[in-house]
């Protein structure tokens, strides 16, 4: 991991309880039983083989599910707290007439127990620090066929497993609220684009997210898009060696929601 990113992320498991963290797709708490599915496209393109100047491109249908399954007192912060169970489901593979066929990996599931003071819809914290973490009382996950374990972590990174998305340290920019169109029908929302790099001796990485945030869906956003460029040299090698090596582009948006949401992992205590 990055120095910047590791430092982020120590300082968000540290500072959290004096500064309330929030995540990319949650900006707002829906009334308990709120869903929304978004559906996109996950597409990646790389080198073809050395005696072939033709990329490979690849294209996979996505699907994310946030549900909210349920509310509970716990305690946080030394006292006893409102928290909202929350679950994300993510599916990625190749439409078929039955839907989305995931293939060997399956499904990802999480589903975390979450103070809901800790969703206010903030861009910056009281403190100036990004709000991009989601602090979490427990939480537990299933991949594909595997048991349900439990997350050893006291904050949910959505990223890679959830979303592209990344934990941007700022907004590049923010657009004035505008009708746009998805699915679900025309809406009112507000453009956020962000930017995150990150480099090392032999590696080289550019994410670039846009999320549109509304108040008419669910959870807060209406659509978000996502480009990652990454780019491999050997590690004695100058910079000027960076050759790209990947280019992965997502687009999701709002397909559906409803009021009836039901967790599909079982009840944990």
């Amino acid at each position: 991991m990055p120095v910047r990113s590791l430092f982020l992320a120590v300082f968000c498991v540290i500072t959290f309880s004096s500064s309330l963290f929030a995540q990319g797709l949650i900006w707002e708490l829906p009334a308990d039983g709120s869903w929304v599915r978004f559906e996109g496209t996950y597409e990646k393109e790389m080198p073809g083989p050395e005696s072939n100047d033709l990329p490979v491109k690849l294209k996979w249908t996505r699907h994310v599910i946030i549900s909210s399954v349920g509310s509970e007192m716990a305690e946080f912060e030394g006292e006893q707290t409102a928290c909202r169970w929350l679950e994300f489901k993510n599916i990625t593979g190749k439409e078929t007439e039955s839907g989305v066929a995931p293939g060997v990996s399956g499904p990802r599931i999480y589903k975390v127990l979450i103070p809901e003071k800790a969703i206010d819809g903030k861009i910056i914290d009281q403190n100036q620090i990004p709000v991009t973490f989601l602090p979490i009382i427990r939480g537990y996950r299933k991949i594909g066929d595997r048991p349900v374990e439990p997350l050893k972590t006291n904050v949910l990174r959505f990223y890679p497993m959830i979303t592209m998305l990344e934990h941007y340290t700022k907004w590049d920019s923010e657009g004035e609220p505008a009708s746009i169109d998805i699915p679900t029908g025309a809406v009112s929302a507000r453009e956020y684009k962000g930017t995150f790099m990150s480099e090392s001796p032999s590696t080289r990485s550019k994410n670039v997210g846009t999320i549109w945030r509304t108040d008419k869906i669910p959870f807060g956003v209406a659509k978000w898009t996502v480009e990652v460029t990454r780019d491999t040299k050997g590690g004695t090698q100058p910079r000027t060696d960076f050759k790209r090596t990947s280019l992965v582009n997502v687009a999701m948006s709002a397909h559906e929601t409803g009021k009836n949401a039901e967790s599909e992992l079982p009840a944990s205590r």
